[in-house]
């Protein structure tokens, strides 16, 4: 959940709000930094699954 949380700041604060990097970067913002934050959202909401299903056994 952690690295999915930090990635998806990571990836909105570099790649969108202060355009320091892409994760592609000759393309510009492009298609892969959307695919970059869907996929980071995707592992924290995984592992905040994984949490609460530990914390209930």
């Amino acid at each position: 959940m952690g690295w999915g949380l930090f990635n998806l700041v990571e990836g909105v604060v570099d790649h969108h709000l202060l355009q320091l990097h892409h994760a592609y970067e000759p393309m510009g913002l492009s298609i892969r930094d959307y695919a970059f934050l869907l996929w980071s959202a995707a592992m924290a909401v995984g592992g905040w699954i994984v949490a609460r299903r530990e914390l209930k056994r």
